[in-house]
This record gives structure tokens, sequence and C-alpha cells, in this order.
């Protein structure tokens, strides 16, 4: 199944996207079909161009959209999931079924924090510390003494 989503470039804390027709299975910057265009968040107003005929073409052959790329194809073109209409006037597009919701999850316990934190910190660093002795002097401990040499 193909996936039309976004691949990260740009650098570290300075994001930008390409929009790409990528195999589902495929890592988020891996393997790619195609390359619809980009998507840059951090400028003010976000800027993006898209190529809104090969999306819909891709569509069309059954290339599913994420969510955000919904979004970036919507601001590109004002109703654009409407206008996914075939021929005949079936929606080319199914509507994923809206997700199951998540149980409520479980409240995980606190991170110990500041001088707490700092003891737990250093007595792992001890424990650690004790047991490379051990196996240090199980080392020396262990050598065997040379075999003597006699001649016969």
């Amino acid at each position: 199944m193909l996936r039309i989503r976004l691949a990260r470039r740009g650098r570290r804390g300075r994001p930008s996207y390409r929009i790409v027709v990528a195999p589902s299975k495929a890592s988020r910057d891996g393997r790619t079909v195609s390359d619809l265009g980009y998507y840059d968040p951090l400028a003010e107003p976000s800027d993006f161009r898209v190529d809104v005929n090969a999306a819909r073409s891709w569509i069309a052959k059954g290339a599913q959209p994420s969510d955000r790329v919904w979004k970036i194809l919507e601001l590109a073109e004002p109703g654009f999931r409407e206008n996914l209409k075939s021929s005949n006037g079936e929606a080319a597009v199914v509507e994923a079924p809206e997700p199951a919701p998540e149980p409520p999850a479980k409240p995980r316990a606190k991170a110990a924090s500041g001088k707490a934190a700092g003891k737990a910190k250093a007595a792992s660093k001890a424990k650690a510390r004790a047991k490379s002795k051990s196996k240090a002097k199980a080392r020396a401990t262990r050598k065997i003494a040379p075999k003597s040499k006699t001649k016969s």
C-alpha cells in the first residue's frame, strides 16, 4: 500500500519536509516512489508547495494521504476531499473508520528529582564501580602459573 506522507529534511531544530509517495512499510526518510512538493512549518505563515494534480492521480491509484498531508492539500485547494469524485460520481477515496478510543493511560511514577535523583545516580555509580573492581579481582586470582620448562 502506498502512502502520501512527509519525509523530514533540514537540520536539527530546523525541520523542513518533502511531501512524498512512499510504501507504507518504508521508513520515514527511506525509499520513496515520487516527490510531490515541500512543506516548511517554521515559516510564518507556513510555506508549502504541492503538485495537486499528481496527488490526485496517486490517490486515484490507491495511495492514502496522512492526516497532515490531507490538511496541506486542503490548504492548497479548498474542498480537495469533496472534489475527489471519479467520473461515475463515486468517491475515489474511502474514509478510514473512526479509530477506537484509547483506554485511559495508567499514571506513571514520578521520576526522582533534586537531591534524591543525585543520590540515586551516585549509588548506581558506586555499585558499578564495586562490580568492576570485583571482576578485576576475580581475573587477577584466575591467573595460572606459567608452565615449568623441563628437558626430558
